[in-house]
């Protein structure tokens, strides 16, 4: 294990531990027994270590950017659980567990996707968070609920799954169509991610501008290797799901050695957008165990 390895894993710790204090203050009664069992679902916090390890590549101090990578955490939790709904995907596991429909019921698990999503921005904004107020300044707070809102609002994430629904199960759609879906299904999101650890690191615009285009690369690469793990068992997922749906993927466009090949592509633009940071290897040894993950 690389120093650089060890340093991800205790990065990952770091943000697991703050997560923990969010979930027993937010989410502690009955009445949030749906937010506390998606949130306390694992998964590898992709989004929230994108936004931290760029912080810490900008020479940023990482506590600053922990209110927002978990900010980030609540609104993909968010976005997972209302994709499984019945009428969505129509998911049953996730990350190896029933699905929040299934272990509470449609409604309870509607409300608690629409409590995610809301308390994401309140953390933003600092409600409850008590010294934390200080890390930030309210520019850089408002710059940061921007960012996250149009990532995720009918610009971003809902565009992403709306064509992502169009498109299922219907013929003629190419690459450039399934490019646009995941730019914003799962680009915008991990785009927002990098740029908002640039912003809590007090970067220029261009710097952020930078890292936003950043994120948005890797999310491409990370859809297409979505794909391709699509019909493994590992990936805590329904198996074939996506296939079986008539879902468009790039494997229905490509072969498996030709997504292989843009996955690497879409990895190798986005890593030459971030080499030049002030403290870059971290961030690319992260990026670079995303491209060869089996789940």
């Amino acid at each position: 294990m690389t120093v650089h390895s060890q340093h991800i894993i205790e990065t990952r710790r770091l943000f697991q531990a703050y997560l923990a204090g969010q979930v027993s203050s937010r989410y502690g009664d009955a009445e949030s027994a749906v937010q506390s069992y998606v949130l306390n679902s694992g998964g590898k916090y992709v989004r929230p270590l994108l936004c931290l390890l760029t912080a810490e590549a900008l020479a940023g101090d990482i506590q600053s950017a922990l209110a927002a990578a978990s900010a980030l955490e609540l609104v993909h939790t968010y976005s997972l659980v209302h994709d499984d709904l019945p009428c969505m995907d129509d998911d049953d596991t996730r990350r190896g567990k029933p699905t929040a429909h299934k272990a509470f019921g449609e409604a309870q698990a509607l409300l608690g996707g629409d409590a995610l999503l809301t308390d994401a921005f309140a953390l933003l904004a600092g409600a409850g968070s008590d010294g934390e107020e200080r890390l930030l300044a309210s520019r850089q707070r408002l710059a940061m609920v921007r960012e996250l809102a149009t990532a995720a609002g009918s610009q971003g994430m809902v565009l992403g799954q709306h064509l992502d629904l169009y498109w299922t199960a219907r013929h003629g759609a190419g690459l450039d169509e399934l490019n646009r879906i995941h730019r914003h299904k799962t680009g915008d999101l991990l785009g927002a991610s990098a740029a908002m650890g640039a912003i809590a690191a007090g970067a220029p615009d261009s710097v952020v501008d930078r890292c936003r285009h950043f994120g948005r690369l890797l999310g491409l690469a990370f859809q297409v290797q979505d794909d391709l793990l699509d019909d493994s068992a590992a990936t805590g997922k329904s198996r074939g799901k996506d296939r079986e749906a008539g879902k468009l993927t790039y494997l229905a466009l490509m072969s498996p050695e030709a997504a292989s090949d843009a996955a690497a592509a879409y990895t190798q633009e986005a890593l030459a957008t971030i080499q030049s940071l002030p403290s870059s290897a971290v961030l690319i040894e992260f990026v670079l165990s995303l491209l060869g993950r089996t789940r």
